[in-house]
């Protein structure tokens, strides 16, 4: 099966215009961590393995000469283990498609709290950061174009992705909600609903970016009111999982009902981890809440059409 999975990967890789580099860069902060780079190189790609998951990609390859790069963002999901997303490594066959597109992703392993107050701020801080270490770097410095710059996120991450591009979350709406809807745990775990929260003010985070567009990955869009999405102009690219846990009725279509620039709604059979790429046998066993899919589901064929739509939007807007 792994085999399989290789060569699926090596097909698709042959019909783009670069194969992919990966390497990872260690960004300085209160508490140092690294990220992810994802880039157009001319190196041919080899199999490694990087925890449970295979990479095709050049590791440390030179990145492709004769251009500026447009740049993707990329924040995960806030599961603190790989098993739960808390890391880009899931992301592996989105992030490096987009290499082999073009792209240079920037995508932190995002270190320290999951807890909102503490994240909301930490996570921009950090997405910041690793762009402006990956921009410091002489490997790629002169080869990314910062002036054509998007953002991609998956569930928490759609979040940070929401609020580096400009949002203000609301912790005090995102109370209410949460208050009002027991059926969402997905997105209300943990979310004090005794009041609080009521005069928690949302503001515009001090690492906001000049983000020209967002593909948004079954989103938690119910940290956020109207007046806080008021300044997201740019386009979007907005997906929902058909059976997902997170109620979409308080986060993907409210979401869309309520940014100012109406996204573009993509539906895609599964849960709300179909976006995770296909688990290798080893974490299927081991994660089977976040790798196994309903009967008649193909996450591998959800995501040849996700590298597809998504490729051509962000080359469209960036």
């Amino acid at each position: 099966m792994l085999a399989l999975l290789v060569a699926g990967i090596s097909a698709e890789a042959d019909a783009q215009p670069f194969k992919a580099g990966v390497t990872r860069i260690t960004v300085q902060d209160a508490i140092p961590f690294d990220a992810l780079v994802a880039y157009p190189t001319e190196v041919a790609e080899l199999s490694f393995q990087d925890g449970p998951y295979i990479f095709a990609a050049g590791r440390d390859a030179p990145i492709a000469a004769g251009a500026r790069f447009p740049i993707v963002l990329f924040s995960h999901g806030g599961g603190g283990t790989i098993k739960a997303g808390g890391t880009p490594v899931p992301y592996a066959d989105l992030l490096t498609s987009l290499a082999r597109e073009g792209f240079v992703v920037v995508a932190p392993f995002h270190p320290g709290s999951r807890r909102p107050r503490e994240a909301l701020e930490d996570r921009p801080r950090q997405i910041h950061k690793a762009l402006d270490a990956m921009l410091a770097d002489p490997r790629f410095g002169t080869h990314a174009d910062p002036t054509r710059l998007g953002m991609m996120g998956f569930s928490y991450g759609g979040a940070i992705t929401l609020i580096v591009a400009g949002a203000a979350p609301s912790l005090a709406h995102l109370a209410v909600y949460c208050r009002n809807r027991t059926d969402d745990p997905m997105a209300c775990d943990g979310i004090q609903t005794d009041g609080s929260l009521a005069n928690a003010v949302g503001r515009r985070s001090p690492d906001a970016l000049a983000v020209k567009a967002l593909v948004l990955l079954e989103p938690w869009g119910s940290l956020f009111d109207r007046d806080g999405l008021a300044s997201l102009e740019m386009p979007t690219l907005l997906y929902r999982a058909e059976s997902s846990a997170l109620k979409a009725d308080g986060n993907i279509l409210t979401l869309a009902a309520t940014l100012p620039h109406p996204p573009r709604q993509e539906t895609v059979p599964g849960g709300h981890f179909i976006f995770f790429g296909p688990c290798p046998p080893a974490l299927e066993a081991d994660a089977p809440a976040v790798c196994k899919d309903a009967p008649g589901i193909d996450r591998a064929a959800v995501h040849r059409r996700i590298k597809v739509e998504i490729g051509d939007f962000l080359r469209r807007n960036l």
